[in-house]
């Protein structure tokens, strides 16, 4: 796929590491999670839209600069809710919608139970960043890429931690070169398959079991 790009950086690659590893407690996860989120969001967050504001500071008038796109992070419930830390807090005009999707483990397929979104005004000049730490049949991200081009939306960002070839194989099949302009996919890491199960591998676990101790 063009449209994707894997992030490169010595603290993402160490707290991946962490991440990976089985003898990683709940509590450590977490944290590894939430740092790993900011380096993300301060990576992400460099393309974002600015306008120059006057402000005054103690000694003079000058000028600055200010966000001015609107951002919307919506994270696939409930491991998506791990990445949300650093994106709010460098953000925190950010909103936060959810998407809630389970998957049928027999089909693998993604079968939707809530999906909440603020109203904006212009869907056009709004960023939405889908929050999903594993891609892996590519099932969740899909379902969710086509909500989104449906309801109008022409920037949409997905960011992940680890993916699996085949579920960028089924992103990159579903999705026309014209719809593929409208979406881009960040991750840390693309791993070597799935298994029978439909886990990536090496991958890092059931992240969302991991993040919440329901292991």
């Amino acid at each position: 796929m063009k449209n994707i790009a894997v992030i490169e950086h010595p603290l993402v690659a160490h707290y991946l590491t962490i991440l990976r590893d089985r003898q990683t407690p709940s509590s450590e996860f977490k944290h590894s999670i939430d740092r790993l989120s900011y380096i993300i969001a301060s990576i992400f967050y460099a393309d974002l839209k600015a306008e120059k504001v006057n402000i005054t500071t103690p000694l003079k008038a000058t000028t600055g600069a200010k966000v001015k796109q609107s951002v919307v992070l919506l994270p696939i419930l409930r491991a998506g809710l791990g990445l949300t830390r650093g994106f709010i807090d460098l953000l925190p005009e950010a909103r936060v919608s959810h998407m809630g999707l389970y998957r049928d483990e027999e089909s693998l397929k993604p079968i939707k139970y809530y999906f909440k979104f603020p109203a904006l005004k212009d869907k056009k000049d709004a960023k939405v960043i889908v929050l999903d730490p594993m891609i892996a049949t590519g099932g969740s991200v899909i379902f969710t890429i086509e909500y989104l081009l449906n309801m109008g939306f022409r920037d949409i960002n997905v960011v992940s931690l680890v993916c699996a070839p085949e579920g960028l194989k089924a992103i990159d099949n579903r999705f026309d070169a014209k719809e593929k302009r409208l979406f881009h996919l960040y991750t840390c890491s693309i791993d070597e398959k799935l298994n029978e199960k439909g886990y990536i591998v090496p991958g890092l676990g059931d992240a969302g079991d991991r993040i919440f101790g329901t292991i």
